[in-house]
């Protein structure tokens, strides 16, 4: 073979394998582009689900930001002009130790013989942020014991027995985001407890759902009390629990202690 002969076919041979890594690269960077479109397009349906879901605006108090789903309108508090704490559920008999907010909306309800079709659901938010403040001039205050006192009180009025070191409660754990984490993950609490209360005037089962979330010292409650699912209309049933799901999973919750001087002005989340 001729040294022009083998020139061309060694130039040849280069091209062609200069064409297949041009080839491989090509393909790579496509495949990666690919799944980067895949993986934008899976964000975005899920910003998508947690806005048809959550009001656009969170509500905000002591470092916590929290959007509530959908139908729920925030309960004013007290004033300086009105002591009464409205926010306070008048279905129970003792107030929910260190609540700061509350929402009320409406749920389609099946009941036989029922005129109305709806009833009153709602939200509280109970933290121990003000026993941070008062043990500034409080020596006895206890913020530690902020989520053992609110779960006395449900287990008086719900005729349960306390949760204790002996009986203890079997809460779920949660970790959630399930999947890719497009906020950051958090683990959360969970139990649901039975009970009938007087809700305008009539005895109704009911639900209470308490999720329990630790930041350091930070002990952060969200307590739903919504009719209970045997009569509460199945798509509400299931809006409700995917909006306290994502409530939960988009919540923010600062583990600083507050302090007298910079302690937050409540603010509202929006309405219907």
């Amino acid at each position: 073979m001729s040294e022009i002969s083998t020139n061309i076919r060694t130039h040849g041979l280069l091209a062609i394998l200069a064409g297949v890594v041009v080839a491989t690269f090509v393909g790579c960077g496509s495949q990666a582009y690919e799944q980067r479109l895949a993986e934008t397009a899976k964000y975005y349906e899920y910003r998508q689900q947690v806005d048809t879901a959550l009001q656009r605006n969170a509500w905000q108090e002591f470092g916590i930001q929290l959007r509530l789903p959908k139908g729920f309108q925030e309960i004013p508090g007290p004033t300086e002009e009105d002591n009464h704490d409205g926010r306070q559920p008048t279905f129970l008999t003792k107030p929910l130790p260190g609540l700061v907010a509350a929402w009320q909306g409406e749920v389609r309800v099946e009941i036989p013989d029922r005129e109305d079709p709806t009833m009153p659901a709602w939200i509280f938010v109970c933290t121990n942020h003000q026993r941070f403040l008062d043990k500034q001039s409080d020596p006895t205050s206890t913020p530690a014991l902020h989520i053992e006192d609110l779960s006395n009180v449900l287990a008086a009025e719900l005729k349960y027995e306390p949760d204790t070191a002996l009986n203890r409660w079997t809460y779920e754990e949660v970790r959630a985001p399930i999947g890719t984490p497009y906020v950051p993950r958090k683990t959360y609490e969970s139990i649901m407890l039975d009970g009938e209360r007087n809700i305008a005037g009539t005895r109704v089962k009911m639900q209470f759902r308490l999720v329990r979330y630790y930041v350091n010292e930070i002990q952060f409650c969200l307590l739903t009390v919504v009719p209970h699912e045997d009569i509460l209309d199945r798509s509400d049933w299931r809006r409700l629990k995917t909006g306290i799901d994502l409530a939960m999973e988009n919540a923010v919750v600062s583990g600083d202690q507050p302090r007298a001087q910079n302690a937050a002005t409540p603010s509202s989340g929006g309405g219907f």
